[in-house]
């Protein structure tokens, strides 16, 4: 296949691959371009990711890092908001992306155009010709659904507006891009108007599995660990949640236990819990597959969760027993006992992290299940392939046995 000029715009620097979105974005600008000559355009929202743009020079044929203000992002989204528009994409509508991108279409005849997140997508307006495909991720309408039923009276509210605003507009780029992506057959499905649509497709995550952990789950003592963005909401409610109403119940049986919050950016509230027996929050580290080899039990207890979460992932190809919510195995697959342990409610929670923190040969079997099962079904090479002939397709590319690969599903 010969190069072809494309075109890439992302929310945030897709690179380094060390939190969700940023770990697909990375996956899909490497893959392309190793192939192709990528344009790539983002936002940088974090002083620390700077020091990243030179990654993506080095990789792609040319870059435009656009710093974005979050205090006035966020005064952006609301002014949209008011008027009629959505809280995502007022939060990333800048006339600089829009001058970059008009500039760069202006002088480059682009062969394809890759939007990660509906929050990019109005920036694909600006270029003429070329295919174009959006990837969704997940549905981002329905996790503002979630929020308005657990939020307050008033935040309910406006998540709620947000929820129906955003799908009309995931409905008005499902039929104006050439193809649109979700992470999960599970997400693709998730909504019934959509079940039929030829432009829907799915590509997965993948995992990169590395060494075999130098330190095995059973050698470690009774550390339980958590790994996430902690300014993001989802996150901050689950480590909230297991600290309150989980991890007392651990400790009333094992005193010793310890929980590790791991991750960038936490909030106050998630310092605060710093200040439980047994809780430490240990913010951002350099490599969190170390920081894995550290917890003899990983958890996911995510009450809100869409798509596939990277950190059980992560976990799981660490060897790590994995014990999370049904909403936060529900992308992966696997099987309840075999390749992690589920549980919702508080109780249960407690008594599945109690059986391996007392099982030290059951959390090797567990872990070593999981890393061979994340091995042989989320690969990077394969999935990215997918998503190469989605964006470089002659004509719409349709669930059928030449592309089963591919799931269509309606609207």
């Amino acid at each position: 296949m010969s190069r072809k000029k494309i075109l890439y715009l992302a929310h945030r620097i897709p690179c380094p691959p060390d939190k969700g979105d940023k770990i697909r974005s990375f996956h899909q600008v490497a893959h392309l371009a190793e192939r192709h000559d990528v344009w790539c355009a983002f936002f940088v929202d974090d002083p620390a990711d700077w020091k990243h743009v030179q990654t993506l020079k080095g990789m792609c044929r040319d870059v435009a890092a656009v710093p974005l203000s979050p205090r006035w992002a966020k005064l952006r989204a609301m002014v949209g908001f008011a008027g009629g528009g959505t809280l995502s994409e007022g939060y990333f509508d800048d006339p600089r992306m829009r001058r970059v991108v008009r500039e760069w279409a202006r002088s480059v005849s682009f062969d394809a155009t890759m939007v990660f997140s509906s929050s990019m997508g109005r920036y694909a307006d600006q270029v003429g010709g070329g295919r174009k495909v959006l990837d969704f991720c997940d549905w981002d309408s329905l996790k503002f659904a979630e929020y308005g039923r657990s939020g307050g009276r008033l935040a309910g509210t406006v998540w709620r507006g947000e929820s129906r605003r955003l799908r009309e507009r995931e409905l008005t780029f499902l039929r104006g891009f050439d193809a649109c992506v979700v992470v999960t057959a599970e997400e693709a499905a998730a909504v019934p108007e959509l079940v039929g649509s030829d432009r829907l497709h799915v590509v997965g995550n993948g995992v990169v599995l590395g060494d075999e952990p130098a330190v095995s789950a059973s050698e470690v003592d009774a550390v339980v660990g958590f790994v996430g963005q902690m300014d993001y909401a989802p996150n901050v409610e689950a480590v909230a949640w297991f600290a309150e109403r989980v991890f007392p119940k651990v400790r009333r049986v094992e005193p010793a236990a310890v929980f590790r919050i791991v991750g960038r950016s936490p909030t106050r509230e998630v310092l605060r819990l710093g200040d439980r027996d047994g809780v430490e929050v240990v913010g951002a580290v350099d490599c969190v597959r170390r920081e894995l080899e550290q917890f003899a039990v990983s958890v996911a207890p995510l009450r809100i969760a869409r798509g596939i979460q990277n950190k059980v992932l992560e976990a799981m190809a660490g060897c790590r027993p994995v014990v999370l919510t049904r909403a936060a195995a529900s992308g992966i697959g696997g099987i309840d006992g075999e390749q992690f342990c589920v549980a919702d409610d508080a109780s249960m929670f407690a008594a599945r992290v109690l059986r391996l923190l007392s099982d030290p040969p059951e959390r090797d079997r567990l872990g070593r299940s999981a890393r061979r099962f994340v091995g042989d079904r989320f690969d990077w090479s394969s999935e990215m392939r997918k998503l190469e002939s989605l964006l470089l397709a002659k004509r719409p590319i349709e669930r059928n046995r030449s592309h089963p690969e591919c799931v269509a599903v309606p609207t």
